[in-house]
């Protein structure tokens, strides 16, 4: 045998393993493969020819060596499955939701990494996963170098290197321009944060010690500097983890202000209560009035978001005390009044 000839062996015996771990790869409990199978596939997915059916038993003997979990079945006729992958399918349904209601990730990057995701279930898991009725994606036409962008930003921590980028903003057309005129803004960026399904950049800027933050969706020409990133012990202060933290949750998440205890009267019923738990969140206090109503107390940031979400639910709930969140809520109902009285 030449040796030309040999080298061709090697490669198909390679290639032919590769292709077996790829098929093992679609399998699970529910459905496994026996030999003649995978050689049937092997034939019509991968064109190779002539396998002898023998020769799989060595194949997933091999895979089994290298530590990859390939159970087989109890009946031992039906063959061979992947008992474990990278991902349960719940796992992964999870992980397609959060991506198609991403903001800042567009439909076509949306469409990649569900189709990315998918290649990580079994054959089956992929139709289960692929029939239920698929929910409309809350993805928008945004910067299709977000993904490039992520990757930057992640280096850029890496190496302790800054980031240069353009932010832009809303005119009175509602047209995207840059701000200040395409200025180049240089930030030490510390922590990329995802609130409301977008990213947040949380950093500093070299003549400034406060933190900032930048959505990326606003975000435009996005590049790592050759400049060494100030470290955010010098920055911000010792123990920088809790005080971003802090920031972010002041700042980004909107919660200015301090802690106050709120109490609302309201018509209790299925969806009332639903409403209110979500918002208020377990730690929270009712008690029954003689009318039918409940009054609940609990505690939350005092902020202008505050305000918002009792305008939203103005017709539900009322604002009993504190008696300055009150007033804040009945001024801004008089404004809106005037506004649709006009």
């Amino acid at each position: 045998m030449f040796g030309s000839e040999r080298i061709n062996m090697a490669t198909e015996r390679k290639e032919k393993l590769i292709r077996v771990l790829q098929i093992m790869q679609t399998t699970d409990e529910k459905t496994p493969l026996n030999a003649t199978q995978i050689v049937r596939r092997l034939d019509t997915e991968y064109e190779l020819e002539g396998v002898e059916r023998r020769s799989i038993y060595r194949d997933i003997a091999l895979l089994q060596d290298c530590g990859y979990d390939i159970v087989q079945t109890e009946d031992k006729r039906s063959g061979w499955y992947m008992n474990t992958h990278a991902f349960a399918d719940w796992q992964i349904k999870i992980m397609i939701d959060a991506v198609q209601q991403a903001r800042c990730v567009s439909l076509n990057e949306a469409t990649k990494i569900r189709e990315n995701l998918l290649n990580l279930t079994s054959k089956r898991g992929r139709s289960r996963l692929t029939h239920m009725m698929q929910q409309h994606p809350g993805n928008v036409n945004v910067n299709e170098n977000i993904g490039i962008y992520i990757e930057t930003m992640l280096e850029a921590i890496y190496q302790n290197r800054k980031i240069e980028f353009q932010y832009t903003e809303i005119n009175d057309s509602m047209k995207k321009v840059l701000r200040r005129e395409g200025k180049k803004y240089l930030l030490n960026l510390y922590a990329i944060y995802w609130s409301d399904n977008n990213y947040y950049l949380i950093g500093a800027h070299d003549n400034h010690d406060n933190l900032v933050n930048y959505r990326l969706d606003r975000i435009v020409n996005l590049t790592m500097s050759d400049e060494k990133m100030i470290d955010a012990k010098e920055k911000v202060g010792v123990n920088p983890e809790m005080i971003i933290q802090d920031y972010i949750e002041k700042s980004v998440n909107h919660f200015q202000g301090e802690l106050i205890r709120v109490e609302v009267e309201y018509e209790p019923g299925q969806a009332a209560n639903a409403i209110l738990y979500d918002f208020a969140g377990g730690n929270i206090r009712v008690r029954k009035l003689e009318n039918g109503h409940c009054v609940a107390s609990f505690q939350k940031m005092d902020s202008v978001t505050l305000v918002g979400w009792f305008m939203q639910h103005a017709g539900m709930y009322k604002v009993v005390g504190p008696e300055k969140l009150r007033d804040e809520v009945q001024e801004r109902i008089r404004s809106a009044w005037k506004i649709y009285s006009r």
